[in-house]
């Protein structure tokens, strides 16, 4: 059954006026009034009455108009003074900026004039010219969005508002026909239909429009030379057509374009493009394009892609996505080689299972070592989130490298040595997951595996994403928490891709029970922590035995801090404990199997803040004392132990020294040692703020340690080699923000005994503009330290920069370079061409080849060379990915710059 109007406006067009024609549903006289007339008020005649009337009769009737609009009982002063009171859905940023523009009107104009409601940059007020985006030369007006003549009502849902029909005049033909001519506008709302003139027939319910056609309604236009609509279908064909879906900037043109239904179109003899108007970029014609708004889908049979005017590639069916809705089918491919003839081509297939789970098949053909699968697959439930990973490589070919094979032929190193997974099947297992309840149930996975230590070195992952690449974690934990209180239970082991290191002990199982008590400003803070220490191996790579056991460890602490506007203090009371029972079959006789060692501490930390305002900065002045004592405890049972004379070690590692160990609590990270120390630190911190913004723009803290008695409690086992330093380090750090787009630091550490500087870094990063200029700028430095088993000199360098050079074109570059080996470490520089329809990237880059990195010297060390290139037609995607991945990593701020 057709709707029927609570009420229908009627609009004539006269040289004395404008008139309107109300009509009441369930009325059986209609009412006139005059709008607005030129020199006196005019009632509507009879010929014009009794036209109106029928036309009112027949529109009521047909489905075109009542799918466009239905009033639903609103009188106009029922509708003014809602108008208020009726929330509006926010829209797009730019939308919504140019809807309150002033020049708002003028821009509708713009737009309505041209055939995609594009308003090129030199006809944009300056103030709306940061919303082009980068590379274009215009924008898209939605003007279904735009008020006319300020009329807020048009901002109200178009089924709330009244039917008005604007025309210069009208006339009955044949009964059944009715002719609207002359600037006909059919409008409710944000929703309207122009013509030149429309004929409607009621026998079979069709209208046509003739003299150029425009049906609007936010977020898609389409327009036309003329049209046929069947009324009672929603359907309708325009002739000589384009269309603009205003949302994804997806534009097309086409002999015929039909109305399908209410979200989808056919472009027939067509083609659609995402390029600005007036571009010869690229565009997918073909007989047959479909363009379906709901599902956010274009497809299309019999395809030619073309560049410009030269087709380069034929498509018997294609599918691609115009919105952000996500869709199954085959993603950008990528292709990547290097000097050596390596190439690696990945093809991923996208799987939209359904809105709570996906998959990605990603099969890679990679040369000199075969084909092989990576399987991503992802699943979102209300209380769970979990993400699968899989690859597999059968049979691995060894590699196709050059550098490789004349290592082998000079004798400097062996087939087995250099290919040691050549023939093997190779794989990797990842699992994510994160879930949780209302109820305080918390459950966690991190697990990632792979066959061997090279996977990563040799294959990457083309889908897959891997926190880390040296150190792979495989955690289970669930827990459960309370208002104040938490429990969990942990299964954690590791494995290490890194030659000559040791895998870290397993924790099967951990067993916390923590929690924080407040009263006031007291707080009591208690941890226990039971674990069960085991190894995969039960000798070390210096054949060295492995000792294993549990821990149990306690950690209880009550504290009281009170903040005031000038500083603060805290004074701290704690007590730690350690208990041990270690596996016997690994001691000597004497050698205890089970004790416990614990010790109290007490700590307070104060500070002040001094304020001194300087025009339009505030500065502040901040010295801060913190003393910590602990006491000493014996802790000989950890050390000598076995055969081996071994130390128990099984999480713990001496914190590198900072400005950010200044005022913590041990020197230590993990639980097997329970530092003893008297120590007192002094620091000092100084800021500048900016009054206008309260922004900090420059800070400087500085900061010292100083012991009152020497250190007996070592990583290592030495009875009478203890820590003597009267004081630690001197630690500085600097921070500047000139300006919200440029930072600058500084930190170093310096030794104040031998007077030079054991460590440092430095940095600068700087932003012009939108998409105008980065420059990123730092250096680090540490010094080798002989007393530490493993330290090498770091003395490094690394400048990147992406610059624009001309309109549409940027420059991009990256050096990180080894002072200490005089080496470059990674070089590359490149060139992007970017614009509103096609995105270039090239790069030359210079690495260090990783794949003969541990079979020579650093001096020794050979370089790979390649050039990578992106290509990215706007609204298909990119082809090859591995580019801004390079980037990404190699240029800090990269990712939001661009």
């Amino acid at each position: 059954m057709p709707q029927r109007f609570a009420r229908l406006n009627i609009f004539a067009r006269k040289p004395s006026g404008i008139y309107r024609l109300t009509i009441d549903e369930g009325s059986s006289t209609a009412a006139t009034a005059a709008i607005k007339t030129n020199t006196k008020s005019t009632q509507l005649t009879l010929q014009h009455l009794a036209y109106t009337l029928f036309l009112a009769t027949i529109l009521t009737q047909t489905l075109l108009f009542s799918t466009l609009v239905n009033a639903q009982g609103y009188l106009q002063s029922a509708l003014e003074s809602t108008i208020t009171e009726e929330i509006i859905d926010p829209v797009k940023r730019n939308k919504q900026i140019i809807d309150a523009h002033p020049q708002a009107d003028a821009l509708k104009v713009l737009a309505d004039a041209s055939p995609y409601n594009w308003v090129p940059v030199s006809r944009l007020p300056e103030d709306l010219l940061g919303l082009v985006q980068p590379g274009c030369h215009g924008l898209y007006i939605d003007t279904s969005e735009i008020p006319d003549n300020l009329d807020l009502t048009s901002l109200l849902s178009p089924e709330s508002q009244p039917l008005i029909i604007e025309a210069d005049h009208a006339s009955l033909t044949a009964g059944t026909q009715a002719e609207i001519a002359g600037n006909v506008r059919i409008i409710q709302g944000s929703r309207s239909i122009s013509a030149g003139k429309m004929t409607y027939d009621k026998a079979s319910d069709s209208a046509t429009l003739h003299d150029g056609v425009s049906i609007k309604e936010p977020g898609i236009q389409i327009k036309g030379e003329s049209a046929n609509i069947s009324t009672t279908a929603n359907k309708g064909q325009f002739n000589h057509a384009t269309f603009i879906d205003l949302d994804t900037h997806m534009r097309g043109s086409a002999e015929t374009i039909e109305q399908l239904d209410a979200s989808k179109i056919l472009l027939i003899n067509g083609s659609i493009t995402s390029c600005e108007p007036g571009s010869t970029g690229w565009s997918l014609q073909g007989k047959e394009l479909t363009v379906d708004r709901e599902k956010q889908l274009a497809t299309g049979r019999n395809v030619q892609l073309k560049i410009g005017e030269v087709p380069v590639f034929y498509l018997p069916y294609i599918s691609i996505p115009v919105g952000d809705r996500r869709q199954s089918g085959i993603l950008p491919p990528s292709f990547n080689s290097s000097d050596n003839a390596s190439i690696d081509i990945a093809i991923p297939y996208y799987w939209n299972i359904a809105p709570n789970y996906d998959a990605t098949i990603t099969p890679r053909i990679i040369s000199g070592r075969g084909t092989m699968v990576e399987l991503q697959g992802r699943y979102l439930s209300n209380w769970m989130y979990n993400e699968l990973g899989l690859a597999f490589l059968p049979n691995d070919g060894g590699n196709q490298d050059s550098d490789i094979d004349r290592l082998i032929r000079s004798g400097q190193t062996s087939e087995e040595l250099a290919r040691p997974n050549k023939g093997n099947n190779r794989w990797l297992a990842q699992w994510q997951h994160e879930g949780g309840t209302a109820s305080g149930l918390q459950s966690n996975v991190d697990y990632t595996r792979v066959s061997d230590f090279d996977y990563f070195r040799d294959l990457g992952t083309a889908s897959l994403s891997v926190n880390s690449r040296t150190y792979l974690e495989q955690t289970m934990e669930l827990g459960y928490r309370f208002e104040n209180w938490r429990i969990s239970a942990l299964a954690q082991s590791h494995q290490v891709l890194l030659l000559d290191i040791d895998s870290p002990y397993k924790r099967h199982p951990q067993i916390s029970f923590e929690g924080i008590q407040r009263a006031g400003d007291l707080k009591l803070s208690i941890s226990n922590e039971f674990t069960s220490f085991k190894h995969r191996n039960d000798f070390r790579g210096d054949l060295t035995k492995i000792i294993t056991g549990s821990r149990f460890a306690t950690d209880y602490r009550l504290s009281w801090k009170k903040n005031r506007s000038w500083g603060y203090f805290k004074p701290e009371v704690g007590y730690k404990s350690l208990n041990y029972r270690l596996d016997e079959r690994d001691l000597k006789l004497e050698n205890d199997s089970a004790f416990s060692l614990g010790t109290g501490q007490v700590s307070f930390d104060a500070g002040l803040i001094f304020e001194h305002p300087e025009g339009k900065y505030l500065q502040t002045l901040e010295p801060r004392f913190f003393y910590l004592y602990r006491e000493y405890t014996n802790h000989h049972n950890l050390f000598n132990l076995g055969n081996d004379g071994q130390n128990i070690n099984f999480d713990t590692s001496s914190r590198t020294f900072g400005y950010g160990q200044l005022y913590r609590d041990s020197r230590f990270i993990g639980g097997d040692r329970l530092d003893d120390a008297n120590q007192t630190t002094l620091g000092l911190s100084s800021r500048w703020y900016n009054n206008a913004t309260n922004n900090e723009i420059f800070s400087v803290s500085v900061g010292q340690i100083f012991h009152f008695e020497d250190r007996r409690v070592l990583l290592e086992n030495a009875s009478t080699d203890y820590d003597t330093e009267n004081s630690s380090e001197f630690a500085a750090e600097v921070e500047m923000n000139l300006g919200s787009l440029t930072k600058v630091y500084l930190n170093g550490i310096y030794d104040t005994s031998n007077q030079e500087i054991n460590r440092g870094s430095a940095g600068l990063q700087y932003i012009k503009g939108q998409r105008q200029t980065l420059f990123n700028l730092s250096y680090s430095f540490i010094r080798e330290d002989s007393d530490v088993l493993v330290s090498e000199k770091i003395d490094q360098v690394d400048i990147s920069l992406v610059q624009a050079v001309k309109q549409q074109w940027y420059l991009m570059g990256r050096l990180n370079y080894d002072f200490h080996n005089d080496q470059e470490l990674d070089a590359f520089v490149g060139l992007e061409y970017n614009d509103c329809c096609f995105r270039f990237k090239i790069l030359a880059r210079r690495w260090l080849d990783s794949n003969i990195a541990n079979l020579v010297a650093d001096k020794d060390a050979q370089y790979d060379n390649g050039i990578i290139f992106e290509f990215e037609l706007k609204g298909l995607g990119p082809l090859g990915t591995k580019l801004n991945t390079i980037l990404s990593d190699g240029i800090l701020g990269y990712d939001n710059w661009q």
